[in-house]
């Protein structure tokens, strides 16, 4: 039950009736929301502002006669028009009696058939399989993850996938690595690391179970493939570790033996999408021994592209994007209604040219989106902590699990909007305090269970009751139920722009309701919850916060953090 949709619906219905000349396009303009100020009513919508301007009309020349056909619905307690175009409405509060009774016989209030059985490819994290997961990777983790459960919930089939970079330079530099690790175990000698290689000490531990296992280190493919799958399962465990699995593996290494990359170049080349050309020197930095170099290149340019880009490389190696390319390829045949990729913030630069490789090989039904997710950056006694796998300068993403717990991580990842930086302090997020907003939340949910406990023999099942009883409720209570009205609208903008931090603010928004409402009774005895002279009352108040209760936990289960009963 969308109130706002409902609402919205409504007041579309009245317009057509009454300017049927409207362009239908209008009516996707128009929108209804719960004002900020909810003295101007409980509900504002733009709609006067979209007809007049469609019609050539002033608001003010079209209002009486859609104000006057709305007024006969009897939903509408008081209807005000605003300038420049706004109507606010005032409902009747029978209407919020009908919605708390609705929320409590729905275990899944909220929750909207929004996708309709869309498919959703969604790829995230995917981190070289050079080291195990460090505090770099968290963001991307919890919110791919949160925005998978978030689509599903609401009518999505997705697929998260994790895409293995198995090739590359990446690779060849952990071969040395490993290689170099096992000669000096073999030799029993202390050689120390070049500067390029990677110097984390869990690479000591793999070397040293291929050398117990009597492995031919000498044979690369074979070497490569061993090291690539134990990195890879040091991932993994730290991905379920933090509570999150993945339906798929690619393999960039199986994208190119199976041919693929062969497959869209020719398919490139056939549409004259590809030639040998030679790029502008790079603006804005200086590289030392710049020449020009004739390069394969594909027209990214012609589909919105700043810049032509090579697929090849000046040595005959392919590039990452020509890797990329045959894997979006891969992804779009595979009958995908939407392709997401959530990348770092560094890759903005990036998504033009796939975008542009899509359009070239003909995917333009497939919908294209990437989500970027700004840095963490880690605090600990108040300085930033620098982290680089190469340097082995990084802290691993199972010691701050073991420190704060999976909970409390992907909470605080979902604090800020996705291209927002995050401070996130190990310290800070663990205190007891109402600056901690998941202990704010987790306290609110203690708080209404302590309330049971102590009335569970003195009132009626939650289940059982009259809405009748919701007429006993003032302003406080009422204020609840307008608050409780958004959900589904806070779940329906979550979806739409794949922002699942809009969940995380809701419902910090709501235990401060909650935490206030228990204050007030401590100041005025009448708005005290539990009232042992007045069963009634407490009854309809304790309906009302298991309401609360119930939407907490649908967004906490959103997030996959466990709710808890008590503190």
């Amino acid at each position: 039950m969308n109130i706002y949709a409902e609402i919205k619906d409504l007041i579309i219905n009245v317009v057509k009736e009454k300017h049927k000349s409207l362009d239908s396009k209008a009516f996707t303009l128009i929108n209804c929301e719960q004002p900020k100020n909810l003295s101007f009513g409980d509900v504002s919508s733009n709609v006067l502002m979209v007809a007049s301007k469609k019609l050539f009309l002033k608001s003010e020349d079209i209002k009486e006669d859609i104000i006057y056909e709305l007024e006969k619905y009897s939903i509408f307690n008081e209807i005000t028009f605003i300038k420049p175009g706004f109507l606010n409405f005032k409902l009747n509060k029978s209407y919020w009696y009908n919605l708390l009774s609705h929320i409590v016989k729905n275990s899944k209030y909220g929750y909207q058939n929004l996708g309709q059985g869309k498919k959703i490819n969604l790829e995230f994290v995917s981190a070289n399989p050079t080291g195990p997961l460090h505090v770099g990777h968290i963001r991307g983790a919890v919110f791919g993850d949160v925005l998978a459960r978030l689509l599903e919930r609401n009518g999505y089939h997705v697929t998260r996938e994790y895409y293995v970079n198995d090739l590359g330079n990446q690779i060849n530099v952990l071969l040395q690595t490993i290689k170099h690790h096992i000669k000096n175990l073999l030799n029993k000698t202390n050689n120390n690391l070049s500067s390029e290689m990677y110097q984390g000490d869990y690479l000591k531990f793999i070397a040293q179970r291929i050398v117990e296992d009597k492995i031919d280190y000498k044979d690369d493919t074979l070497l490569k493939n061993l090291v690539t799958k134990r990195v890879l399962g040091m991932i993994k465990d730290d991905l379920i570790s933090l509570g999150i699995s993945f339906d798929l593996y690619s393999s960039e290494k199986e994208v190119h033996d199976k041919g693929l990359l062969d497959l869209v170049l020719e398919k490139l080349k056939k549409e004259n999408f590809l030639y040998n050309g030679i790029l502008d020197k790079p603006k804005g930095q200086e590289i030392l021994n710049w020449e020009p170099k004739e390069q394969l290149l594909f027209k990214s340019k012609d589909f919105g592209d700043t810049s032509d880009r090579p697929v090849k490389k000046n040595d005959g190696a392919w590039t990452y994007f020509a890797s990329d390319i045959a894997y979006h390829h891969d992804k779009a045949i595979r009958g995908f209604d939407e392709i997401i990729n959530i990348w770092g913030a560094d890759h903005a630069g990036y998504i033009k040219r796939v975008e542009a490789a899509l359009k070239a090989l003909g995917h333009t039904r497939t919908k294209f989106t990437v989500k970027l997710c700004q840095i963490v950056n880690l605090l600990e006694n108040n300085k930033s902590v620098k982290m680089s796998k190469r340097s082995g300068n990084f802290i691993l993403l199972k010691d701050i699990i073991n420190k704060v717990g999976k909970d409390v991580i992907r909470f605080f990842m979902l604090i800020r909007k996705n291209d927002a930086q995050i401070d996130f302090d190990m310290k800070k997020c663990l205190e007891e305090t109402k600056e901690n907003p998941i202990f704010y939340i987790q306290y609110a949910l203690a708080r209404i269970n302590s309330l049971n406990k102590l009335v569970k023999e003195k009132v009626k099942s939650f289940a059982d009751f009259e809405k009748d009883i919701f007429k006993r409720f003032g302003e406080e209570e009422l204020a609840i139920i307008k608050n409780l009205s958004i959900w589904p609208k806070v779940i329906e903008t979550s979806v739409t722009y794949k922002e699942p931090h809009r969940i995380v603010y809701y419902l910090i928004e709501l235990s401060s309701i909650i935490h206030n409402y228990w204050s007030m009774g401590k100041v005025n005895k009448d708005l005290k919850i539990i009232n042992v002279n007045d069963l009634e009352l407490t009854h309809a108040r304790l309906i009302l916060l298991n309401s609360v209760s119930a939407v907490i936990r649908t967004g906490l289960d959103i997030i996959s953090i466990k709710p808890m009963e008590k503190m």
